[in-house]
């Protein structure tokens, strides 16, 4: 949803599901990490990051078979550029996740 200022409410993406994270680029594009899709519950290897590029038109960033992103919990940009995805949040004992840098195309 977009609130202006004055209080207006428009919809301007839609179909995510289980969203974990937003990020911004240093292009202000929005990146949405979705930790589980197609499930109602968390599952290992079906989370994606989608780039918005316009309403309800997006960009598969990476996803569970490609980067092998399993329960991922957050996202940020990192002063290079660069993508950087909390993986394996949760679901494993204490020191098993691992954060992945993912490479964002123009």
């Amino acid at each position: 949803m977009q609130i202006t200022p004055e209080g207006a409410i428009t919809t301007v993406h839609m179909e995510f599901s289980d969203i974990v994270g937003l990020a911004y680029d240093s292009k202000h594009r929005l990146y949405v990490l979705e930790n589980t899709t197609g499930n109602p519950f968390p599952t290992p290897f079906t989370a994606q990051i989608l780039r918005v590029d316009g309403k309800n038109n997006y960009t598969l960033i990476a996803d569970g078979s490609t980067m092998q992103l399993a329960l991922p919990t957050a996202m940020t940009f990192g002063p290079d550029g660069n993508l950087y995805v909390s993986n394996w949040g949760f679901g494993l004992p204490a020191g098993g996740g691992q954060i992945l840098r993912i490479t964002v195309p123009d």
